[in-house]
């Protein structure tokens, strides 16, 4: 049973970029702690600056590739871009909430996908996901699968950093062909019997 993270130890979620400049989502109130307060306005700042200055790297990725859809080395170069999500800094922040921004400011990431519903951009973050999963690859083993087995196994966040769990599953889709509804069951069964 999953329980709720306390307010202390919740991952920061980021504001949005507006017409008027940047919108926080840490928000001072008097009745509170200011310290913490002004310390994650403060944290939430130097994420969004970084952020600011990774858009602008992953604007070259996106300009390189002309051909972005179904495209594994589209999808591994911009997902090296979001490395950075993997430092210190950003250990406390949501992932999807950087994701989410990322599609807001960068829509030419994943062109011709519709991101003005609420479906359209849960589908756009977690392609945005599976480009960062997928960055923890080694380039070689790209060609062990399909695209298809590649975004299927990149939605689940462990899969990617853990080798050996990697290796079975690279070995099953390359013995089985699997697709993807028999290739999604396999990795889960998996990772259950590694637990």
């Amino acid at each position: 049973m999953r329980s709720t993270p306390s307010k202390k130890d919740r991952k920061i979620g980021l504001g949005k970029r507006t017409n008027e400049g940047y919108e926080y989502v840490a928000k001072i109130d008097f009745a509170q702690d200011l310290s913490a307060q002004i310390s994650r306005v403060i944290k939430e700042k130097e994420i969004n600056d970084i952020l600011e200055k990774k858009s602008k790297e992953l604007k070259e990725v996106i300009r390189k590739f002309p051909r972005k859809e179904k495209n594994i080395d589209y999808y591994y170069e911009v997902g090296k871009k979001l490395l950075f999500l993997d430092s210190d800094l950003f250990k406390s922040v949501a992932p999807n909430s950087v994701f989410r921004r990322i599609v807001e400011e960068l829509p030419e990431i994943l062109p011709g996908m519709d991101t003005e519903n609420k479906k359209g951009k849960e589908n756009a973050r977690r392609h945005v996901g599976v480009m960062y999963n997928l960055a923890h690859v080694k380039r070689n083993e790209l060609p062990k699968a399909s695209w298809d087995q590649w975004y299927e196994i990149g939605k689940f966040s462990g899969v990617c950093k853990d080798r050996k769990l990697l290796e079975q599953i690279l070995v099953e889709c390359k013995s089985k062909g699997l697709s993807v509804i028999p290739l999604r069951n396999k990795i889960k069964d998996l990772k259950i019997q590694r637990k």
